[in-house]
């Protein structure tokens, strides 16, 4: 094997395994212990990421990003609380809906940027692209209509949670030619910023007093001791997608990229089926196939429209990795 198709190979591969990783182990935190603790297992990724971060930077691991500052903090202050709703959001569907399903209205996300981009910076939306909204559509009433475990309030959340998605992709890409931030900077702002909001939040909103009383006994230790790894895991998961999606994009393309990360929701909704104790039935297996499709398609016509288009002249910023709880890939 080449070296080449190896230093190729291993960031696809680590981008992956953390991506897949991050969903699945944000799935059993949020859904597999007595307590679902949101802002807490935000407050830990972003702990864990700007900690992470500052720590491979100074081992040299190619991971720059703008010092904090009072002018940029102000300006990027929206965004990040745009980010904290869109991820707190995507965090309480993912409490109430399987990975699977999960995964099949995320698509939802990708028609209101796409109108939400037309709106704002006047962005085509091609006639290919309407064929992949048409099946990620049927994907989702597929879905829904073949649930066997129906919650009204993961409806609800993953509603709002595209809703929350949308504005914050559109908001970050308007306000990003502000500050002219980087990979690093946005995930180093954005975690950095919104630390402090999710603990106050944490602290306010979830029951703490609850939690210390339930794990205090010791017939609950086992429960615990899971609960504290998953949440280690979370926190090196989320620098770890944070640290492989540009480096990902930095050693293929942007139309590799965008591929990879269409063709990982099978894998994540594979893994999931067979991870976690959800009912799975042959239409529910359909509408997953229905979405992969439906973002191969998106993804082909969005590569399609940036090679007809020069890049001086597209409306766009260029794509911007993001991390966490599936949010819409910045390079689509």
């Amino acid at each position: 094997m080449s070296s080449s198709l190896v230093q190729t190979a291993v960031p696809i591969v680590a981008y992956c395994a953390s991506s897949i990783t991050m969903t699945l182990v944000n799935k059993l935190v949020l859904s597999s212990f007595q307590f679902h603790m949101v802002f807490f297992m935000l407050a830990v990724q972003a702990f864990g990421s700007v900690a992470l971060m500052v720590l491979a930077n100074r081992l040299g691991l190619n991971v720059k990003y703008r010092a904090m500052n009072i002018p940029d903090a102000k300006t990027w202050f929206p965004v990040a609380c745009s980010q904290a709703f869109m991820l707190y959001t995507g965090g309480k569907a993912l409490e109430y809906l399987n990975v699977p399903l999960f995964t099949v209205f995320k698509n939802l996300t990708i028609i209101a940027v796409a109108y939400g981009e037309k709106w704002v910076f006047s962005a085509a939306v091609t006639s290919l692209m309407l064929a992949s909204f048409g099946l990620m559509v049927l994907s989702s009433i597929v879905g829904a209509w073949n649930d066997l475990t129906f919650n009204g309030w993961g409806y609800f959340w993953m509603s709002f949670n595209c809703l929350a998605s949308a504005i914050f992709v559109i908001h970050m890409r308007k306000v990003i030619k502000q500050v002219n931030f980087k990979d690093f900077d946005t995930v180093y702002f954005n975690n950095l910023l919104t630390l402090p909001l999710y603990m106050a939040l944490s602290a306010v909103q979830e029951n703490w007093s609850g939690f210390f009383t339930y794990y205090s006994d010791n017939a609950h230790n086992a429960e615990l001791h899971s609960f504290i790894r998953g949440m280690v895991i979370s926190g090196i998961a989320a620098f770890a997608i944070s640290y492989c999606s540009p480096w990902c994009l930095r050693t293929t393309s942007s139309t590799t990229y965008s591929m990879i990360g269409a063709l990982n929701k099978l894998p994540i909704a594979i893994f999931a089926m067979m991870w976690f104790p959800d009912p799975v039935s042959a239409g529910g297996v359909l509408a997953v196939l229905l979405g992969f499709g439906a973002g191969l398609v998106y993804t082909h016509a969005k590569n399609v429209q940036k090679r007809d288009v020069p890049q001086g002249a597209q409306v766009l910023p260029p794509p911007i990795a993001m991390d966490r709880l599936d949010q819409p890939d910045g390079s689509k």
